[in-house]
């Protein structure tokens, strides 16, 4: 019985770390086009964490974006999926001098003041309500479901023979104020308007 337990215990404690290291990992690998467009190893999140966290450093906010938070980038989770907790390891790591606060959607309360908002949720009609809310506020929308540019959404994976890719609305983007750099639009499926 105790043998068991030590078992259990040592293989969660491993799995947990494997999952931080590969975070690490991800947050330290060079921002090439291959760190765009990789196959999904290990933990789906942790590597979708990563991408965030990219996403972050090559996106300008448009001026003012920032003036009832500052020093903070606010990543607001609306998330059904436990898994997705991994997402909180980028909890105060810093992106172009920002320190990123990352906070699970309660209600709306996280629109006031969030910077990039992460859908890892299948139910449509939460999503295209708090889009709505969302209107053409300066918050990054990403989202993983089919569809998700053309509901107004910013950003989208989708995954393309095994690999984690991703679609750039880039009407949405311009609407919100975002200035897009090269490294993400070569790597992103180019989407306009309500086009998939």
């Amino acid at each position: 019985m105790n043998r068991t337990f030590h078992i259990g215990h040592t293989v969660k404690f491993c799995t947990h770390h494997l999952v931080v290291i590969l975070l690490y990992c991800l947050l330290c690998l060079p921002l090439s086009s291959s760190a765009w467009a990789g196959p999904l190893t290990g933990a789906e999140y942790a590597v979708k964490a990563g991408f965030i966290y990219n996403f972050a450093n090559f996106i300008t906010w448009p001026q003012g974006a920032f003036k009832d938070t500052p020093g903070l980038l606010i990543l607001c989770l609306v998330s059904d999926d436990p898994q997705t907790d991994v997402l909180f390891n980028l909890d105060g790591k810093t992106v172009k001098g920002r320190t990123i606060k990352v906070v699970a959607y309660q209600d709306g309360q996280c629109l006031d003041r969030s910077h990039i908002l992460y859908f890892a949720t299948q139910d449509r009609e939460t999503i295209r309500r708090i889009l709505d809310q969302v209107g053409n506020r300066s918050i990054l929308t990403i989202g993983e479901i089919p569809g998700f540019t053309a509901m107004g959404g910013v950003i989208d994976f989708f995954m393309d023979n095994n690999q984690l890719r991703f679609k750039v609305n880039v009407d949405a983007a311009r609407r919100k104020g975002f200035r897009m750099s090269s490294q993400i639009l070569v790597s992103a499926q180019i989407v306009h308007g309500d086009n998939e």
